[in-house]
């Protein structure tokens, strides 16, 4: 956690004008910690405007607010302070970056360890589970009544960035919030059965091509599956359904670290890197990315066949390194 805590409560309780902004390809996570910022803030009776780079996947559309979210800004204010918020550096704003790092007051809300501490004002917490606890936190900070839609979005951004509360990253700080959050009225099973479970049959014809690609390496310690662009899109699949794809890799018996190429084109080839021990965050940051301990990923402007060479290098010698 930072210093500048207090200063960002302070300009919360007293600005009146907000720019909301989460990152590219936004999760559970970023979208259910802009709506719940949002709506609290609203409440408060400040004017907010929401943004994202990219469209919201079908699973979170339902969060109150969603419809808000602009895709792009011509009229900004860059006296309108700008709250970033899950996003690891101010690369994965993406056509918005320009806009809003030219504001004069930026704060960067997030969790991740590999923050750049991009900000005007920093509020960065590895510790905790989700960038949605630490807008719990404010949130009741600067005096915001928890409503059912605001828990529900906060449900949404800490369950989905916690595996359903599986991964290690879930704490008993976690689990304390999350009751306050059950406390509102939540439906935890109809959520989840919203959230995580109900797919698109397009998902699970991308689902068949990826396991036919499975590859194993290092006495079936790495599994690795590749799909493309043109696969995806064979599949009648949404780049959002591409989420989660990646676990299957991973939760084999005996298998440390699970790896998704996903070839975007001939130059550009994103990874996603998942683990049960190994810092995957430390692997991703070798090819400018980053992440989590057990989840991270990157995007690598390369061709695959060089990128899967080099990819597997770090990774055979991080599991060499691994203890145990």
């Amino acid at each position: 956690m930072t210093a500048d805590r207090d200063k960002i409560i302070e300009i919360l309780k007293e600005a009146d004008r907000f720019y909301l902004i989460s990152h590219m390809q936004p999760d559970g996570d970023s979208i259910g910690s802009l709506l719940a910022m949002s709506e609290g803030l609203k409440d408060l009776g400040k004017q907010v405007r929401l943004f994202t780079p990219g469209h919201i996947p079908r699973q979170y559309s339902f969060l109150k607010g969603a419809e808000e979210v602009e895709h792009d800004i011509t009229d900004y204010d860059p006296e309108v302070t700008a709250i970033v918020l899950d996003s690891s550096d101010s690369e994965r704003l993406g056509i918005l970056k320009e806009a809003f790092m030219g504001c004069q007051t930026i704060i960067n809300i997030d969790h991740h360890v590999t923050n750049q501490w991009f900000g005007t004002l920093n509020l960065v917490d590895p510790d905790a589970s989700a960038t949605g606890e630490i807008v719990f936190l404010l949130l009741k900070e600067i005096g915001v009544d928890l409503s059912y839609s605001i828990a529900e979005s906060l449900y949404v951004a800490i369950s989905t960035d916690t595996g359903s509360f599986k991964y290690d990253n879930t704490t008993s700080v976690t689990h304390r919030v999350v009751a306050e959050l059950l406390e509102c009225g939540l439906s935890p099973g109809a959520l989840s059965q919203r959230v995580f479970d109900e797919r698109p049959i397009s998902f699970y014809f991308l689902l068949k091509e990826a396991i036919s690609s499975f590859e194993m390496y290092a006495d079936r310690r790495i599994a690795l599956m590749t799909l493309s662009r043109d696969i995806r899109q064979r599949s009648g699949a949404s780049t959002d359904e591409l989420e989660g794809i990646v676990n299957y890799t991973r939760n084999i018996e005996g298998v440390e670290l699970g790896i998704l190429f996903y070839v975007e084109n001939k130059d550009e080839v994103k990874v996603g890197f998942r683990s049960k021990m190994m810092d995957v965050s430390v692997l991703a940051g070798k090819f400018n990315g980053g992440g989590h301990a057990r989840a991270a990923g990157c995007r690598v402007y390369e061709d695959y066949q060089t990128v899967k060479e080099k990819v597997l290098t770090e990774a055979f010698q991080m599991l060499k390194d691994l203890p145990g």
